[in-house]
């Protein structure tokens, strides 16, 4: 009967399986690299084996992955072990791509170690499902904010009109009931008097309207921008810009804790992206850059920026741009920064744009709140 832990049998199994495997030890060295891995990250196992395994993460997570593996190891405190999700991955080339992890302990005899199974986001439609059921989320989340935003200016724009017309009726009116020989003059002032209150009351309605979409809490929550950046990067960059844009990042790891909507801040970064992408994607040939970082502003809040190598914003509209229904593109609505406008406003924030000194294309940038107390501390 055949050993089967005999290494050649073990080695055929691991090769066998049909996810991206790879082992690594408690310091993050590689221990042992699959055949499909190999076809995923375009290294060699025996290129690879005894490296980090930061080699294969965006530098912005490179740069951490060692205190993430220490910060288990001391706390036992669980990240992203146990759960399926979805992480940047670096190939070999130099283009980051998103891929669904999943990372179990490992025992390696004498120590500890990780085993991670992987797959590409972006093959098969099961392999899709969790990216395009996220996507939608995200799709459903812009629908009603933009018919919020949508509504907000229907309202104040309809609001000016109607006290016009309110206006109007009663001077009408008034001029009207000093008309002693007008034929017909009570039946004239019953009708002016209802085109006058039924104004006033559409007025008060879009009043109540407009307060309700700009009103309600959203449910905040304690979370990592580097995260935020993660997951919304991995979404945007879904659609085809893995090939033709390079995402770099500056996330400090001691930044503090926001406290925000998840899926709110997801969405406003998701659309700066997207934007971002449509700019560098305009300008033809070549791989892009786009450059993401954060800072503490000292304020209370922490500024996250987006940059890219597009063509820039024009100055006659950058102060209009976070306007409903201004845009720069041939198609658009110009309601999806105003979007982002109303969700990072509505948690005190400040949203702009300007030239970006480091790729000289467009800077948007954007405050959200810093968690209060101990619990905002550390990245």
């Amino acid at each position: 009967m055949a050993d089967l832990a005999a290494p050649a049998i073990v080695a055929q199994v691991f090769d066998a399986v049909p996810l991206a495997t790879i082992i690594i030890d408690q310091q993050g060295i590689i221990q042992a690299f699959s055949k499909r891995a190999e076809q995923m990250f375009g290294y060699s196992a025996a290129d690879i084996v005894g490296k980090n395994i930061a080699v294969l993460t965006p530098p912005h997570v490179a740069a951490h992955h060692d205190s993430y593996l220490a910060n288990h190891a001391r706390t036992g405190e669980r990240r992203i072990i146990g759960a399926n999700r979805i992480e940047m991955a670096r190939h070999h080339a130099g283009h980051n791509f998103p891929v669904e992890l999943n990372v179990s302990p490992l025992n390696l005899g004498d120590r500890a170690g990780y085993v991670g199974f992987l797959r590409p986001v972006g093959g098969s439609d099961l392999q899709q499902r969790e990216a395009r059921s996220m996507l939608a989320e995200l799709a459903q989340a812009s629908r009603v904010s933009a018919m919020g935003a949508l509504a907000t200016a229907i309202a104040h724009e309809l609001n000016q009109p109607l006290t016009n017309i309110a206006n109007f009726t009663q001077g009408l009116s008034n001029l009207v009931s000093k008309q002693d020989e007008f034929k017909g003059r009570d039946e004239v002032l019953r009708i002016l008097g209802n085109c006058s209150s039924q104004a006033v009351r559409a007025g008060q309605l879009l009043h109540r309207l407009r307060d309700f979409v700009k009103g309600g809490q959203p449910v905040t929550e304690p979370s990592r921008v580097s995260e935020l950046v993660r997951d919304a990067a991995a979404l945007a960059m879904i659609n085809g810009y893995k090939r033709t844009i390079h995402m770099a990042h500056d996330i400090p790891a001691d930044l503090p804790m926001v406290d925000v909507d998840r899926l709110q801040a997801q969405q406003v970064l998701f659309n700066l992206l997207r934007n971002a992408f449509e700019a560098v994607d305009a300008e033809h040939g070549g791989r892009h850059e786009i450059f993401i970082s954060a800072r503490d502003t000292g304020d209370g809040f922490v500024q996250i920026n987006v940059e890219d190598e597009g063509p820039g914003i024009a100055q006659e509209i950058a102060d209009s741009l976070f306007e409903s229904f201004v845009t720069t593109k041939g198609g658009g609505m110009g309601v999806g920064l105003a979007i982002c406008k109303q969700i990072v406003e509505s948690y005190g924030g400040r949203i702009g744009v300007e030239q970006s000194s480091n790729l000289h294309g467009a800077a948007f940038h954007f405050t959200l709140p810093i968690v209060p107390g101990p619990t905002g501390a550390g990245d």
